[in-house]
């Protein structure tokens, strides 16, 4: 066969897999929209629920409010990771299947843990007349300030809650992290023990607590509450926008 004749076919040949590859990626976008309009339909909205249970814990009521501060400091600790990680495309890590199980579920798991956790310790600090000295505010004002500078100007504009609200929660959770140093000590053991996701707090958890979450806290979509990202990415940040460039290449 003629050298002119292998490279006309050979054309050919690329020419059809580009058009079969832009086809796919059209038809992964229309399933995409398709999918993300149901799961519009079916989203549960943060702020629309603030006053709502969230969780109860023996009884006692979380509100999707007190959750305010976790889901600002997951979402804003997950998206700088997700900035390392892609910084072209940060959704990607949030869509990232780890350990069984997606970034985005995991960081909504994570807050909910948290958010339980320095509840009881704070409630057993009250219960203790456990205060925070002077010294210990100074401490829990520098963290103060730290979120804050820290925290994306995004989410600065989408907070969920007013910032003395979110303040008095970091307050709690000071009074909460002082009295699991002291039953650590009282115990000989590390505080890392009493953290959410230490041992001796999770046998505790499981003997002395009835935990009850709410249903539609599964619904939330997390990276998408305190933040919002605008690039739709259906396998590793690519779209067909750049799906083109690439295939012009």
């Amino acid at each position: 066969m003629p050298q002119t004749q292998k490279v006309k076919k050979t054309r050919s040949k690329l020419k059809i897999v580009i058009f079969v590859l832009v086809i796919i990626v059209i038809l992964g976008g229309v399933a995409f929209g398709v999918y993300k309009g149901i799961m519009a339909k079916q989203r549960f909205v943060f702020s629309d629920h603030l006053s709502d249970t969230a969780a109860t814990i023996n009884g006692e009521t979380l509100t999707y409010k007190d959750l305010s501060f976790y889901v600002l400091y997951e979402e804003l600790k997950v998206e700088n990771e997700a900035k390392i990680y892609n910084p072209e495309s940060t959704k990607d890590w949030w869509n990232t299947h780890i350990n069984g199980e997606f970034i985005s579920v995991s960081a909504k798991n994570t807050a909910m843990n948290m958010a339980i956790h320095d509840k009881i310790m704070y409630d057993l600090a009250k219960k203790n007349n456990m205060s925070l000295t002077e010294e210990d505010r100074v401490q829990l004002n520098y963290k103060e300030t730290d979120f804050w500078e820290d925290l994306l100007d995004e989410q600065r504009e989408r907070l969920p809650a007013s910032k003395e609200f979110i303040n008095e929660t970091m307050e709690h959770i000071a009074l909460g992290e002082k009295y699991q140093a002291k039953l650590a000590a009282d115990k000989h053991t590390n505080a890392f023990e009493y953290a959410y996701d230490g041992y001796e707090y999770g046998q505790m958890l499981k003997n002395d607590y009835k935990v009850e979450i709410d249903d539609n806290y599964k619904k939330l979509e997390f990276g998408e509450i305190t933040i919002h990202h605008d690039k739709v990415n259906y396998v590793n940040g690519v779209n067909l926008d750049n799906m083109k460039e690439r295939l012009k290449k």
